[in-house]
């Protein structure tokens, strides 16, 4: 089911325009990402929506914070009932949808309802209700009758401070004779994100609550000075990133197993690969990669201990070659002249 999913998602990102990136690598974050125009997607597809690990989830928010682009869960079930087309639900700060409800959002067809403990519910225009309600000189206890909630509950509607439920929304655009329902867009479209917007919590859109400042929570970006030995080698390797110019998170459940940001033009990002030595698994996860930094027109490099070969397709340096870069405008220009050839 999970597979038929994925190909359900990709046709539809290749029909509206996206440029597509599949990484196909077991256990990853996001199984697609999907670029058209400044429309930025990390997309996981599970069967069950519940599935998805909270370590998965952290990830996926960080790397999406990072790259301007949207989370999104497309599936089919929660872990109790099937999921509703036409309906947002929410698994770990992160809107999940079904497959057609995703299709019609891209076309210009946003959902208006979302899943809440209790039922489902929508957003309205508090502004045009209570406007409305004093034209028709329809009192708040009125509206509250027909509606069968309290005073206290339609001065929150009107104050944007609560959502009804579906049910209760549709008694009272009935009512009033006015449409007050308003769409929920839980893509980010077309706009560029900058630094500042991003350490703000400029990811809400329409009351639907991406949670940054869970995102950013420090306990979510592990420290390379906290890891074990073993790992000294990666450790050192980030290290000398960061010292070259680079905001640098660490990544555990993606393809790649860094990203760094350019301290001076956060545009400028780098998905790193580390390891010891080469294999052929290795220079596919590069390659994979590399294919994913040029849907972000960013640059990839993978980092050996010891380099003992040279790469076509695959811009990799030696940990010796690393800490002879004096600061990032050398690496990225390293990086370019190799992108040219």
């Amino acid at each position: 089911m999970r597979e038929v999913l994925l190909s359900e998602c990709i046709q539809i990102l290749y029909e509206n325009n996206f440029v597509i990136s599949k990484p196909s690598l077991d256990r990853s974050c996001f199984d697609l990402i999907a670029r058209r125009g400044n429309t930025r997607l990390l997309i996981k597809v599970l069967k069950n929506i519940d599935s998805l690990s909270s370590q998965q989830s952290d990830e996926l928010c960080k790397i999406s914070s990072i790259v301007s682009a949207t989370p999104i869960i497309i599936g089919s079930r929660t872990r109790n009932s099937t999921m509703e087309d036409e309906v947002v639900y929410e698994r770990h700060h992160i809107k999940a949808v079904t497959s057609k409800t995703f299709e019609n959002q891209i076309t210009g067809q946003p959902p208006v309802v979302y899943a809440d403990r209790g039922g489902f519910f929508v957003n309205i225009d508090g502004t045009v209700l209570k406007r409305t309600r004093e034209q028709l000189n329809i009192s708040v206890g009125e509206l509250a009758e027909i509606s069968r909630v309290s005073r206290k509950t339609i001065y929150k509607y009107e104050q944007n401070e609560a959502n009804p439920s579906a049910e209760v929304a549709i008694k009272i655009e009935e009512y009033l004779d006015v449409p007050l329902v308003k769409g929920l867009h839980i893509i980010r479209e077309d706009i560029e994100i900058s630094s500042r917007e991003k350490n703000t919590d400029s990811a809400r859109n329409d009351n639907i609550k991406y949670d940054t400042n869970s995102i950013k929570n420090s306990e979510l970006t592990k420290s390379h000075q906290n890891q074990s030995e073993e790992d000294s080698f990666k450790s050192n390797v980030l290290d000398l990133f960061s010292d070259l110019g680079f905001n640098v998170t660490e990544t555990t459940r993606a393809p790649f197993d860094a990203l760094g940001e350019d301290k001076e033009n956060s545009k400028n990002l780098l998905f790193t690969n580390i390891q010891e030595s080469s294999n052929e698994e290795v220079k596919r996860k590069a390659l994979i990669v590399n294919e994913i930094s040029q849907l972000f027109n960013s640059h990839s490099i993978l980092i050996l201990e010891n380099k003992d070969m040279q790469y076509k397709r695959i811009a990799a340096l030696s940990l010796k070659e690393l800490e002879q870069m004096g600061d990032t405008e050398e690496l990225l220009n390293f990086l370019k002249d190799k992108n040219k050839k």
